[in-house]
C-alpha cells in the first residue's frame, strides 16, 4: 500500500508531472529542471524527492552534476503510469510548451559550464544536488 500511495502522490502535483514529461525526452539536472518549471531550486528539489520515493526518476551522478532520468527498468506499476501520462497529455500545451523549451535550456547549462571550466564567475546553476547542499548552519539538508 505504501509504494501505491507514493505512486499516487507523486503524480498529484502538477510541477511533478512536468517533470516527468521532460525526462521523456533526456536526462536533466537540477538546474535545468528548476529553469524549466521557474521553481526555487529547494522546491524542486522536494519535488524530485518525491517522485524518487515512488520509484519513477533515479538520479545519476557525473563529475559535480546530478542528473534525474526515468528509471532504466521501471516496475509495472511505474510503466503503467508513465505510460497513462503519455497517452493522457500528448497534445497538452504546457508539455508541448516546455518540450520546446528543453534545447534552449540545454545550452545555457553548456554556457554555464563552459564559464566555470574557465574559472570565469558566472550566475550558479544549481550543479550539485539540491537536496544535499549545506544550510545556513552548514549542515546538509534532507528532503
Amino acid at each position: 500500500m505504501f509504494t501505491f500511495l507514493n505512486l499516487v502522490r507523486a503524480l498529484g502535483d502538477e510541477s511533478r508531472v512536468r517533470i516527468l514529461m521532460a525526462l521523456r525526452h533526456r536526462p536533466l539536472c537540477v538546474c535545468e529542471i528548476t529553469t524549466l518549471l521557474g521553481l526555487a531550486a529547494s522546491t524542486t528539489s522536494k519535488h524530485l524527492f518525491l517522485l524518487r520515493q515512488a520509484r519513477l526518476i533515479e538520479n545519476i551522478k557525473k563529475g559535480r552534476w546530478v542528473y534525474y532520468r526515468l528509471p532504466e527498468t521501471p516496475t509495472p506499476s511505474v510503466c503503467d503510469a508513465l505510460t497513462w501520462l503519455e497517452k493522457e497529455l500528448a497534445d497538452n500545451p504546457q508539455i508541448l510548451q516546455d518540450a520546446a523549451a528543453l534545447p534552449g535550456i540545454f545550452h545555457n547549462k553548456n554556457i554555464h559550464a563552459f564559464l566555470e571550466q574557465k574559472h570565469i564567475p558566472a550566475a550558479t546553476c544549481g550543479a550539485e544536488d539540491a537536496e544535499n547542499q549545506p544550510t545556513h548552519s552548514g549542515r546538509k539538508s534532507h528532503v
